[in-house]
């Protein structure tokens, strides 16, 4: 079976995010809240998921 290039281009790179982070949650959530306050902007917003949690179809 032939495997998607963009399947794998997408597991390459998390790969790397992960390496960068030494495969610790904590330091890449650390990182990211970094990025966030030294941007401005927001880097994921769970209040947006939260609100739509409770609603159904």
């Amino acid at each position: 079976m032939m495997k998607d290039k963009i399947i794998q281009e997408l597991w390459k790179a998390k790969d790397g995010i992960s390496a960068r982070h030494q495969h610790d949650v904590k330091r890449l959530v650390d990182d990211l809240r970094a990025s966030e306050k030294s941007s401005g902007a927001l880097v994921v917003d769970l209040h947006a998921r939260n609100k739509s949690a409770g609603k159904t179809k």
